[in-house]
């Protein structure tokens, strides 16, 4: 998979084949969660056979709460194939890249060919349908926030959305572990080994505490240590929802890659579904 656009036609050919009967299904067994008013979501992006009832979990949720709004923040994986050099160069630390490109981004530009909301919108469509309601998503992708996100450019409009009542459902798989992702074999850990769930765990707890202290220094070398993508939306969530939250993990799956992506094993991310 080179590409953001190549992964969101896999996750869109995973929907097809798991079929509508399944996504219903999820959505049969989901419960939703107590979600705290001024709190956020967090849901993976992982493939939907595994965590699919941790996303319907989170579709149940927004329904039952009686929102009509919800602000959903996505990873910006690779942006769009046309813009992959200058993608590159922005990540690489080239200061006129990054200035052109850091901010908040939207599917008109960028966005265009991401995937990583596509799975929760989907299941929340079909559960707002169900209900007989509808909710509105506004789909966003903060994108080279580092650790000052107060300074990112399109956080005001973000701050207005929640302050308007939105619910904040934030998007994250916070560990990429094993051969895929350039873990030195001698750490690398199977993923149907009990102590690394724990280990994977407390990588994850790691990056919430971070998080809800605001030390965002801190928290973007363990997002470099741990190959997280909630390095972006992550301080961007902190932001908005401020500071001294506690995380509750729910679930926490570790979802096995090699296959997709043509690797020996281990080779696994991790989902987890969090409420703050």
């Amino acid at each position: 998979m080179d590409s953001a656009h190549a992964w969101k036609g896999y996750y869109r050919a995973e929907r097809e084949w798991l079929g509508a009967a399944a996504l219903v299904e999820f959505l049969d067994v989901a419960e939703p969660l107590d979600a705290r008013a001024g709190g956020a979501i967090v849901i993976p992006h992982t493939r939907l056979e595994v965590t699919g009832g941790q996303i319907a979990a989170a579709a149940a949720t927004v329904v039952a709460s009686g929102v009509d709004r919800v602000l959903a923040l996505g990873v910006l994986h690779g942006a769009r194939r046309r813009d992959r050099a200058r993608v590159t160069a922005a990540r690489s630390g080239n200061e006129g890249a990054r200035r052109e490109l850091r901010g908040v981004h939207d599917e008109r530009g960028l966005a265009a060919e991401e995937f990583s909301l596509d799975g929760f919108t989907e299941l929340l469509a079909l559960a707002a349908e169900r209900a007989g309601t509808t909710v509105d998503v506004v789909r966003r992708y903060p994108f080279l926030v580092g650790d000052d996100p107060d300074s990112l450019p399109g956080l005001d409009e973000l701050s207005r959305i929640v302050a308007d009542g939105a619910m904040l459902v934030v998007t994250t798989d916070p560990v990429h572990h094993g051969r895929a992702y350039d873990t030195p074999e001698s750490q690398c850990m199977p993923a149907d080994d009990p102590a690394t769930l724990a280990t994977a765990q407390r990588m994850v707890d790691e990056q919430f505490s971070a998080l809800s202290e605001h030390r965002f220094d801190d928290f973007v070398d363990l997002a470099e240590r741990h190959r997280s993508d909630f390095r972006d939306t992550g301080p961007t969530m902190a932001a908005l929802i401020g500071a001294g939250w506690e995380a509750t993990v729910h679930e926490l799956e570790l979802v096995d890659y090699s296959a997709a992506l043509d690797s020996p094993s281990p080779s696994w991310v991790a989902g987890a579904l969090v409420t703050l």
